[in-house]
């Protein structure tokens, strides 16, 4: 009888240490997936996106809310660029959308012959590609860093006007 005993409160400690250990796998294998299909930490490198991130700031990237939405005007979005078989990220506020038509004039950003709002410090000293009429796809975003006169973005020719399937999600 004692032998008995013994035996089953073994068997329910190893039931509760295998019922632990699957919790454990549990938990570990959804935050894996929360961390690859919802949110993402990344580091601001450069200045481009100053005042707003200064180099070194860290920001969360939330994924999962262009998984079921686009981006909107002013979101500050992570960009994947990809040159050859190497890639790198920037960090670029979305300024025209899909089916927009943007040009810059008298260092004022216009959208379909309108100028929006901005939070340039000064206004913008080299307007690039977007001297002329820049007419966007259905899948293009034209994006632009913060401060505008010190940052590679959609006015420069080897970045351009970015496709939807390189914008990784928004910084929050």
């Amino acid at each position: 009888m004692k032998n008995y005993r013994y035996m089953e409160r073994k068997k329910q400690t190893v039931r509760r240490i295998g019922f632990w250990f699957a919790e454990i796998l549990v938990c570990v294998f959804l935050a894996l997936i929360v961390a690859y299909f919802c949110v993402q930490t990344i580091t601001i490198r450069g200045d481009s996106m100053e005042p707003e991130y200064k180099d070194g700031d860290r920001v969360i990237v939330n994924k999962l809310k262009y998984r079921i939405g686009s981006p909107d005007r002013y979101d500050v979005v992570l960009i994947e660029l990809e040159a050859g078989t190497n890639s790198h990220y920037i960090v670029k506020r979305v300024l025209g959308l899909p089916g927009e038509t943007v040009q810059i004039v008298d260092g004022k950003v216009q959208i379909n012959g309108e100028e929006i709002k901005t939070d340039f410090q000064e206004d913008i000293l080299t307007a690039g590609l977007a001297a002329y009429s820049i007419e966007l796809a259905e899948d293009e975003y034209f994006v632009m860093g913060d401060n505008c006169n010190n940052s590679e973005d959609s006015r420069v020719a080897n970045i351009g006007n970015i496709k939807r399937n390189q914008i990784i999600g928004r910084i929050n």
